[in-house]
């Protein structure tokens, strides 16, 4: 179905901006040789399509600001940050450089980047959803901004849920399954499914152990108490959530392999036909939409418990401390987040916006855009207590610990109870550094 959210009437408010413009504004960074042109340096990791989209979004800013350059330096996702530590250290960092939501903290804790403050209205700052500006503060200074997101839903088999007498699921986020009615979905689908085929994987791999909080949120339990400055497990509803998802391993609703150290990621198990849902972002479908006839899948809203619940996926763009070119580095960091470059990303890579307007425009995905109402109704119930909670200075620490401790309850078969304690005492040591 088309989208139906009202058309975006703003545009992009980039404005001419020259040379003159820089040397008023006292940049002296490098020029590029025989052109006279100020060049920025903006660090990232990419898709194919979100490296052609960052390219036409720098084309359009070079095109209104006729005396600069920006200058793309193209790293594996995997060895960004390493490099970037390095970097850092040695003084030669980038300009800007992109940054996961997860990993923001390390890097704003550890006083690396700009403290935007002094560049964004009231107004501006209002015009990101809350929870996405909480999340890129620290101490109420903003120190990244909210470039876009994307979050979890539940991918499933319409082959797969027929055969099993599956014929209905829920079409609005009030009517999620709760996590009883998911259970006996997953249950009917164990039963009817052949063998091999499991109901169910999840994305918690890859770096994404932080995404079992969401199971935690939804039972109403939090990860650190209102300071952030102590673990709030153990808890009754860290219990519930552990013994619950615990039980996905042990009953065999997920494949065995599919724990949080595994390396693939759901989308290449739905495609597949290894399970009939995949809990999976929305920058996966265009991984899968190749793979699959259109009429084979469809999406559905993640379980609830006493709340509904969902993860902080997505990026920011952060400029560092040290740049000569501060004000154009922000400048460029800026417009990557005006409507239209915001929208233009989105909908060429597949992943949702930071601005509260665009959560009413239509926007035109390239990809399987019949089902991206979902993705967008699943991410109003981000919260910014949920974000302010892995926008800390030690999330990094804190979701290794989660890595390791729910391996090995998931996998290794570390009871309930020890990975809650365990889990605490982690965070309780990566908290104080």
């Amino acid at each position: 179905m088309s989208l139906t959210r009202r058309a975006l009437l703003a545009g992009a408010a980039t404005g001419a901006i020259g040379l003159g413009y820089a040397r008023r504004s006292g940049f002296t960074g490098t020029t590029d040789s025989g052109d006279g042109r100020t060049t920025l340096t903006f660090a990232t990791w990419g898709s194919d399509a979100e490296l052609a989209a960052f390219r036409s979004l720098i084309a359009e800013f070079e095109r209104t600001r006729p005396g600069v350059r920006v200058r793309l330096q193209v790293e594996p996702y995997a060895q960004m940050f390493i490099d970037m530590d390095a970097q850092l250290q040695g003084g030669r960092a980038p300009d800007l450089f992109r940054c996961d939501y997860m990993t923001l903290g390390m890097y704003s804790g550890s006083g690396q980047l700009l403290d935007l403050s002094p560049y964004f209205t009231e107004a501006e700052r209002a015009a990101f959803l809350p929870a996405f500006w909480a999340a890129v503060c620290q101490d109420g200074r903003p120190y990244a901004v909210p470039h876009h997101t994307d979050t979890t839903a539940v991918l499933y088999r319409k082959d797969m849920f027929e055969a099993a007498g599956i014929t209905s699921v829920p079409a609005r986020l009030e009517d999620a399954w709760s996590w009883e009615e998911f259970d006996e979905v997953a249950q009917r689908l164990k039963e009817k499914l052949p063998p091999g085929v499991y109901p169910f994987s999840y994305d918690w791999q890859q770096g994404g152990a932080y995404r079992w909080l969401t199971w935690l949120f939804a039972a109403g339990g939090r990860l650190l108490d209102d300071t952030l400055d102590a673990p709030a497990v153990p808890s009754p509803q860290a219990r519930k959530a552990m013994d619950f998802t615990q039980g996905f391993f042990r009953r065999g609703l997920v494949p065995p392999n599919s724990g949080v150290k595994s390396y693939g990621y759901p989308d290449s198990l739905f495609t597949s036909g290894t399970v009939a849902m995949a809990f999976a972002g929305d920058f996966m479908l265009p991984t899968i939409a190749p793979a699959l006839k259109d009429e084979l899948w469809g999406a559905t809203f993640q379980p609830r418990d006493v709340a509904a619940a969902t993860d902080l996926g997505g990026n920011t763009v952060v400029v560092t401390r040290h740049t000569e070119r501060a004000e154009l580095a922000v400048d460029f960091a800026k417009f990557l987040a005006t409507p239209a470059a915001m929208r233009a990303f989105c909908e060429q890579t597949v992943v949702l916006p930071t601005l509260g307007d665009l959560l009413h425009a239509d926007f035109s995905y390239a990809v399987r855009p019949d089902l991206m109402d979902v993705f967008f109704e699943q991410a109003t119930v981000l919260t910014p207590a949920m974000t302010a909670q892995t926008g800390v200075a030690a999330f990094g620490r804190i979701n290794a610990v989660l890595q390791d401790e729910l391996e090995a309850a998931f996998v290794g078969g570390q009871s309930s109870e020890a990975t809650v304690e365990r889990i605490a005492a982690g965070t309780r040591k990566a908290l104080a550094g």
